[in-house]
């Protein structure tokens, strides 16, 4: 069964991932079209192949009179909620990008909602489908070097950011340290116990919002799990995955480039090296997260990357935040 799917956003992202995904996909096709650009919508139409009469301005207009069983959003963060909330009100299963929202409160909401009404919601936490993170997480799982002791990750960019970016609290922690705060729970399979976190800015940034962040999380099973992150970093750039140090018992596992390229590497005792072929994956990214959504739909269950899932992830980003503002560690599973 192909399923009906109105997206809404059709900005630079969203239009790749319905050109390169959504169009090719045996699971999905469009139905409707949502973007306040009405020129972009006539452009969308042609190219998508929606007719112009299901094209539309006002996404509620489009929940209440289009026949579909799906949403895709895929508009600036600040704005998924209002859109969720609508079209979870009109019994539509949603795909949603990262961050999942930009509060707590509001995610729960949704979550709450969703499940009330056995309605599907998955969060694009594509990360966890790229072939390096997955490699890396069937090594620890497989554990060649016993159990792991702790994990370091760090990722460092220069992003010139979006002007909804440039006036968002957070902006560093909610637009891009969501993935590898994800990727740490998916990766050790457990959820944020407690975080020391700072985050900070530099004088004439362009930001409101903290570009940087320093955590310390304790996972639910003890282990130390330590994260840096820089949106407004000059040099040399991290992969968007990072760099990643998992040390357990019996030497390190690694994805990073240890001299024969980016990759997954493991070390053993004696400090002999070996980067590991990567797993072949029938679907990647985004690609694997949609087939996922549409499979949750057909099988009535829930997502692997569901909206009550990501709320363990939104605690640890919130929680890292409150950490820096109050100067003191915050207990991430009392938020939840």
């Amino acid at each position: 069964m192909t399923l009906r799917l109105i997206q809404v956003g059709l900005g630079a992202h969203g239009l790749g991932i319905a050109h390169d995904v959504i169009v090719p996909s045996t699971d999905f096709i469009h139905v409707g079209l949502v973007d306040v650009d009405t020129d972009r919508l006539e452009l969308c139409s042609n190219s998508l192949q929606v007719t112009i009469e299901h094209c539309y301005t006002d996404y509620r207009k489009a929940f209440s009179e289009i026949e579909a069983d799906a949403v895709f959003i895929a508009v600036i963060s600040p704005l998924h909620y209002d859109i969720c909330k609508c079209a979870l009100e009109n019994d539509l299963h949603v795909y949603i990008e990262k961050p999942y929202t930009v509060s707590l409160e509001e995610a729960k909401e949704l979550t709450t909602l969703a499940q009330s009404r056995n309605l599907k919601l998955m969060v694009n936490q594509n990360y966890r489908y790229f072939p390096t993170v997955m490699t890396l997480k069937n090594v620890i799982d497989r554990k060649l070097l016993g159990e792991p002791m702790f994990v370091h990750a760090q990722f460092y960019y220069f992003h010139e950011g979006k002007p909804y970016q440039r006036q968002m609290d957070n902006y560093m922690l909610m637009e891009m340290a969501v993935h590898h705060i994800d990727m740490i729970r998916y990766l050790t399979g457990r959820n944020m116990k407690s975080v020391v976190g700072r985050t900070w800015n530099q004088e004439d940034s362009g930001y409101v919002g903290d570009p940087h962040v320093q955590a310390v999380f304790e996972m639910d099973n003890g282990i130390p799990a330590f994260y840096v992150g820089s949106l407004l970093s000059h040099g040399e750039p991290s992969p968007w995955e990072g760099c990643w140090r998992i040390q357990c018992e019996q030497g390190s596992i690694h994805l990073e480039d240890l001299g024969q390229g980016h990759g997954v590497y493991v070390v053993n005792q004696q400090g002999e090296r070996e980067k590991l072929a990567l797993l072949e994956l029938e679907k990647e990214s985004v690609h694997a997260v949609l087939a996922d959504f549409a499979e949750s739909i057909r099988e009535n269950r829930e997502p692997s990357i569901s909206g009550a899932d990501n709320l363990h992830t939104m605690a640890a980003l919130i929680a890292t935040s409150l950490s820096s503002r109050e100067g003191q560690r915050i207990m991430v599973e009392t938020l939840m």
